[in-house]
């Protein structure tokens, strides 16, 4: 696959995950029944793993297309890692009607990764 389609499928994955993560936030403001927001959650948690998935299997994708497979990664790499692994445990506190407070610092931690990417500072 061309190093355009990784791209597009990585960005793609990124904005999938931050629009189940506004749709957990919503569903948890809004609030109901423990059987409403289970039902509401279900799919959202399944959209957000999938798109984890996605943004992880795109990223080495284009690692492999810039050939950093081969070399030692670069230490923005496991900035981005760690970005990943921060918006995956997101849901978790966005489930607790406190979490939403998350839901403000959420696009920020998206910003670091953003900024990882383009600028590859170290």
């Amino acid at each position: 696959m061309p190093y355009e389609f990784y791209k597009v499928l990585h960005l793609l994955a990124i904005l999938v995950l931050f629009t189940a993560m506004g749709g957990l936030a919503m569903v948890t403001l809004r609030g109901g029944s423990e059987q409403e927001m289970k039902a509401a959650r279900k799919p959202l948690m399944i959209l957000h793993g999938v798109a984890l998935l996605v943004i992880f299997v795109a990223g080495f994708g284009l690692m492999a297309k810039l050939g950093m497979m081969k070399s030692g990664w670069p230490t923005w790499i496991f900035g981005k890692l760690a970005v990943w692994l921060v918006l995956g445990g997101a849901m978790a506190l966005l489930k607790r009607p406190m979490g939403v407070a998350w839901y403000l610092l959420l696009p920020l931690v998206g910003a670091v990764g953003a900024w990882l990417a383009v600028y590859k500072p170290f």
